[in-house]
C-alpha cells in the first residue's frame, strides 16, 4: 500500500465525507480527491499530510508507511472509546455527554 491507499482506507474507516474531512483539516476537498486518485495520485506536502493525519487521528508516519501503530500519541483505549461513541445515535451521544 502507499499513501493514497492508506489515506483512502482511513477516510473510509473514519466515516467522514471528503467535505467533512476538508472542513476538519483545512485542506481543500478537491485536493483530498487528488491524494486518493486511483490513477496518478499526488503526494501532499508534509504540512498538508500533517493536517490530514491530525484530522483523522492518525500519524503521518502511518499514512506514509502503513505501519501497525496508527496513533502513537493516543492510547488505544481512548481511540476505542471515541470510535464506539461515534457509532451511537444522536440521542445516545447526548445522553453520554
Amino acid at each position: 500500500m502507499d499513501f493514497s491507499k492508506h489515506l483512502k482506507s482511513e477516510i473510509d474507516y473514519s466515516g467522514l465525507s471528503y467535505k467533512e474531512l476538508s472542513q476538519k483539516s483545512g485542506v481543500a476537498e478537491r485536493a483530498l480527491y487528488t491524494y486518493v486518485a486511483t490513477k496518478n495520485p499526488s503526494m501532499p506536502p508534509a504540512d498538508v499530510a500533517y493536517k490530514i493525519a491530525r484530522a483523522l487521528g492518525v500519524s503521518v508516519e502511518y499514512l506514509v508507511t502503513g505501519g501497525t501503530e496508527k496513533t502513537p500519541q493516543i492510547p488505544a483505549e481512548t481511540r476505542f472509546v471515541a470510535e464506539t461513541f461515534n457509532t451511537l445515535s444522536e440521542n445516545d451521544k447526548k445522553s453520554v455527554i
